[in-house]
This record gives structure tokens, sequence and C-alpha cells, in this order.
């Protein structure tokens, strides 16, 4: 048997990193029968399988997104229906507009939390900050205002049970499936809303831009797309944001470093924290034909993941890749993705991460780990500290 065929879900849940580097060095593309999908580690050939859709296509027939969301979404579509998603979704998501709203979205709903911190003394940051933070900001945008912390949270691991439901586990599809038709029934009357009196949030836009007037996108044609945005959008800036501080807090030369020049080092922790853990794994495809990738030939018709979190530890592309430095100067990560499918709400998702560790920060420049309580990450698909304790204050060194 190969390496790739001994690899099991719960290895990659565990710490999918070494895994990872043994594939670059000794089987760059590999099938994976545990999570029945082909992996592309390195850099070049991650690259390569995002941005050629005439080979590498989106649409995925096997896909777990799919299966759990419904279609077409915009992450398993490619030419005019994807382009037809993307005109509904990027105006909300550009540099400037963001510019416009984050900071002042990111800190109403950050500074609650910190005065409650500060209160308690201590911290969970995951539970008590992050998510909280990730999610009601993603769902403010929206426009979805009265949902609730909680439900947005338990929206949030409802629907991963089913994105990264490769090995299709029946018990992962049902709370996947009941969370799906839970967030549809949730949301709909907010779009029917919507599209009659339309407002500046994300989900009008999706709705009315670029539509002829009086006529606005079908809702049911929008809904898979929405629950991808919630489950991306929701969980991406608070799981990055956790790992980026992980770093942090684990190299005090450069958390001091960080804190004397909030505004230079922080956009440069958390572009280094993207890439040292990747909040979201995969880029995911099938092939339209057979093609030679990486010494082997994948067949036609074959479920491809571009892991972008291996490309980001390329030891091709960044020295010592395991190793988390913010001075770093060796070009991008490919957390974001590549290719026409690069995630559409990265400037915002990247703005709330710097906001939500500059504010924390602010407030708390003397966090430490809580001893005993060392943080451990999980996951392959969505990867982040599953706790994050910290204390400040008295004894802080």
């Amino acid at each position: 048997m190969s390496f790739a065929d001994n690899i099991t879900v719960e290895a990659l849940e565990a710490d999918p990193y070494p895994i990872y580097a043994e594939l670059r060095r000794s089987a760059p593309v590999a099938f994976v029968p545990a999570v029945n999908l082909w992996f592309v580690t390195r850099w070049k050939d991650v690259e390569l399988v995002a941005k050629s859709p005439d080979i590498f296509s989106a649409v995925v027939g096997s896909s777990p997104v799919e299966r759990s969301f419904g279609k077409p979404t915009i992450l398993t579509t490619d030419g005019d229906v994807h382009k037809d998603l993307r005109q509904g979704i990027d105006p909300k998501y550009r540099p400037r507009t963001v510019a416009s709203y984050a900071g002042d979205l990111v800190r109403s709903i950050a500074e609650p939390y910190l005065d409650g911190i500060a209160r308690r003394g201590s911290a969970e940051l995951m539970a008590d900050y992050f998510e909280p933070v990730s999610t009601l900001s993603l769902a403010r945008s929206l426009g979805l205002m009265d949902i609730d912390m909680p439900t947005l949270r338990r929206w949030f691991y409802g629907l991963a049970q089913g994105a990264i439901n490769f090995e299709n586990d029946a018990k992962r599809q049902e709370i996947a499936d009941a969370i799906s038709a839970e967030v549809g029934a949730a949301i709909r009357p907010t779009l029917e809303r919507l599209a009659r009196e339309p407002d500046g949030s994300a989900l009008s836009h999706m709705l009315h831009d670029g539509m002829p007037e009086g006529t606005t996108r079908e809702i049911d044609f929008l809904m898979p797309s929405i629950k991808v945005i919630l489950l991306g959008g929701m969980q991406e800036p608070g799981h990055g944001a956790g790992s980026i501080l992980v770093g942090l807090l684990r190299n005090p030369d450069q958390l001091w470093q960080v804190l004397d020049n909030l505004e230079v080092f922080v956009p440069k922790a958390v572009d280094e924290g993207l890439r040292w853990v990747a909040p979201i794994g995969t880029q995911t495809r099938e092939t339209t034909r057979s093609i030679e990738l990486g010494g082997v030939t994948i067949p036609a018709g074959a479920p491809v993941a571009a892991l972008v979190s291996s490309a980001s530890r390329d030891e091709s592309r960044f020295a010592d890749p395991d190793r988390f430095d913010i001075n770093r100067d060796e070009g991008n990560h490919a957390a974001f993705g590549f290719g026409h499918h690069f995630c559409s709400g990265r400037f915002f998702a990247r703005e709330q991460m710097c906001l939500a560790v500059r504010l924390l920060l602010e407030r708390f420049p003397d966090l430490r780990l809580v001893p005993g309580k060392e943080p451990v990450f999980r996951g392959w698909e969505f990867r982040a500290p599953t706790t994050l304790h910290v204390s400040f204050g008295a004894g802080s060194p």
C-alpha cells in the first residue's frame, strides 16, 4: 500500500500538515481513498488546478457542498451561472465598499464582547470573542439583523458537517440536512422582504444587482450560495483570527513587535497566520478529461482537492514553512484560493481579522496563554484552535 492509501480522516483532522509535507516530497498528486479525492499539494500544481477550469471544473458531481446545500452554488459552478452569482455577491465586498463600513460594524460588535472579557479577567477567545465577532459581522453585512449569535454559531457547525463530508458519513449528513433546512426557512422571509424593499445589504445586492428593472434573481437560485457564504464567511475570519493569535502568543518576540506598531504589524501577522494555518483548506474540482499532473495521470471525472493549505507551506516557496514568522517577505499565501473562484469576501474577511486582533491587543496587551490549557488545532478542510484560553492583568510577565 502507498502512503496515501494509509491516510485516515482522523489523521487529517488531527494534523494534516505532516501528511501534506510527505505528499509534497514523495507523491505531490495522489489519490486518498479515505476521502475519495485526488490530493494536489504543491503550490504550482494547486495554482494550475484552480486556474484551469477547462480541465478542472468547479462542477463536481460528488460535491458534499451540493449534496448538503443544493445547487447551483457559487463554489460549484463555472461560466455564466458563476458570473451571475458573483455579480450579485461582489458589490458589498469590494475593497472600497468594505473600507466604508467594516470598521464601524466590527467595532460595534467587538466592543461589548471585550467589555465582558474585561469583567471576567480571562476568556476562551474562540467562543467568547473571535467566533461571535465573525458570525455577527457576516450576518449583519448580509442583512440578517435579528438572528442571534448562538443560532448563527450553531448554523455554522451544522452546515460544516455537510460541507466536509467527503466520506459521505450518514450521521454528519443528517445533521447538515436538518440545519440546511432550518437556515432556508429562517432567511426566506428576509429575502422576500428585500425583493420588495431593497436596501444596502449583501442579500439585497444578490437579489437585484445586474437584473432588469422590476425583476430579481429567484430566491431558490440564490439560497444554496447564501448557505455557502454563511458557512465560509462566518468561519474564516473568526477561525483565522484565532490561529493568528496563537502564532503571536507562542512567539512573544513577534507579539511585542506587533504591540509596538499595531498599524504596521497587525496586517503582517494576519497574512502570516493565514499562510501558517489556512482556515479553509481546499478548492475542489473535477477533471473534464484525463490529465497528467505531478507524475501521475488523473482520470476523467475524478474529484480533485487543490490544497491551498498545503500550497501555503510549500518548501519551494516558503523557507521553514512550518514556522510562524510575521517578518516573511516571500510573496502571497494561498488561503483565499486562486483563479476566478478566489474568495469573494476576502477583503471583508481580512479586514475583520485585522480589526478583531487589533481591538483585542489594544485592550489587553498583556494577553498570555493559560498554562495547562494549550490550544489544540483540529480539522483539515476547516482548521482552527478548538479552544483558546487566555488570561491577562495581574501576574502577566
